[in-house]
């Protein structure tokens, strides 16, 4: 691959909508979402669940994770703010606020002091490219983040089903090991060296942490670095299917439209268009 010829990523998307709707077909992103109902009331469907959400609630959505929402018509009209952020948000690779961020999932409603609620209007009253308004919105995401950890509304990935702490250990070092070396040639025997665990064992184990076997998580990981790569590079599609693990176009461009709906030239013409470093709109 031609260094010259490849473009450095760049600060992926910080934005903050202003919506009087929600899409209803199903979608899946490659961002956070943090979604604040300001009014207005439905339902909003995940891939094998469906919460209720009204007025004053603040919802996380986690990346690929596949959601729809339908309004409650006969309510008052809706309204909503959503913050979408990548993980490059929190800082770099090594980036000890970020690390710690990747190990955990915020609860997936939210409760936050009213001081906090009432930054997501002064943001939505702010001129689109107001001065200072990247710096406002990128501390209004990590009061948020903050204050949620400080008063204990996340968990661990691999504390979600309550397994004691070598199991715990042993999940979080396979995490680690896959983000790490996702772009290589990764197999279940590389992982299983860092436990101590039978096979079947740890596939299980695995499953109950994360909710997918390891070759799913592999290839979700692989797709969201593709998608960033799609996005904020020039690399060709072939060049992006191999830095992200990928050693088959037709296998990367088959799990790319299991995952995202569409083509991977698609996704990049589309978001190429939609993403901006920061934006409030």
């Amino acid at each position: 691959m031609d260094n010259e010829s490849r473009i450095e990523r760049q600060p992926v998307a910080l934005r903050f909508l202003t919506q009087d709707g929600y899409s209803e077909d199903p979608q899946r992103q490659i961002e956070y979402e943090l979604l604040y109902v300001e009014k207005g009331r439905g339902r909003l469907f995940f891939t094998n669940s469906a919460v209720f959400i009204d007025a004053g609630d603040l919802i996380c959505i986690n990346p690929f994770e596949e959601h729809y929402f339908n309004i409650d018509s006969t309510g008052p009209a809706f309204r909503c703010f959503r913050i979408l952020f990548d993980i490059s948000a929190l800082g770099t690779a090594d980036d000890p606020c970020r690390i710690f961020f990747e190990g955990i999932r915020l609860y997936r409603f939210l409760k936050m002091p009213e001081e906090l609620e009432k930054r997501y209007f002064k943001i939505s009253a702010m001129e689109k490219n107001a001065e200072g308004s990247p710096l406002i919105l990128r501390s209004l995401l990590l009061d948020i983040i903050s204050y949620a950890v400080e008063t204990g509304q996340f968990e661990r990935f691999s504390q979600l089903y309550g397994s004691e702490s070598r199991k715990l250990s042993a999940i979080d070092n396979a995490l680690h090991f896959i983000r790490e070396n996702y772009s290589e040639n990764l197999s279940l025997k590389s992982i299983l060296e860092l436990t101590n665990y039978s096979k079947s064992h740890f596939i299980r184990l695995f499953k109950e942490s994360t909710g997918m076997y390891v070759s799913e998580y592999i290839n979700k990981y692989r797709i969201e670095k593709a998608c960033l790569d799609l996005i904020y590079t020039n690399n060709n599609i072939t060049e992006i299917a191999t830095a992200s693990g990928f050693n088959n176009i037709q296998y990367f461009s088959r799990k790319f439209k299991e995952y995202m709906k569409c083509t991977p030239k698609q996704y990049q013409k589309k978001r190429r268009k939609l993403t901006e470093r920061t934006v409030v709109e």
